[in-house]
């Protein structure tokens, strides 16, 4: 390879260095996922349940239940159900300290 040869590519490969930029975008929990994640963290360590007995009896990952507990993902609906039976509330104790105001401001947003 020419000397020509080596400067333009070199060029070329610092201008497509500079150009790769990292765009990180932070994604919001939502608060109702917020909610339900951290009663459930705060029924589960009052019951005593392990994170690894409530994963075991519920079937999900560890790390699914830390995700769901920081709220950083959705608990689905079949899965809440499973998780209320184990931990003996109804599933509207997820819910229960909602204020008419926040619940009505969860219809108005957009469903993820």
């Amino acid at each position: 390879m020419t000397i020509l040869a080596m400067t333009i590519a070199h060029s070329v490969v610092e201008r497509l260095n500079r150009s790769k930029t990292t765009v990180t975008v932070e994604k919001l929990n939502n608060p109702s996922d917020m909610c339900v994640g951290s009663r459930l963290r705060v029924k589960r360590t009052a019951l005593g349940i392990s994170c690894q007995e409530l994963c075991k009896q519920a079937g999900i990952d560890r790390e699914d239940l830390d995700a769901y507990e920081a709220g950083a993902r959705r608990v689905s609906a079949n899965l809440l159900l499973r998780i209320a039976k184990l931990l003996d509330v109804r599933p509207d104790y997820f819910f229960r300290d909602y204020t008419k105001e926040e619940l009505e401001s969860c219809l108005q947003s957009p469903v993820d």
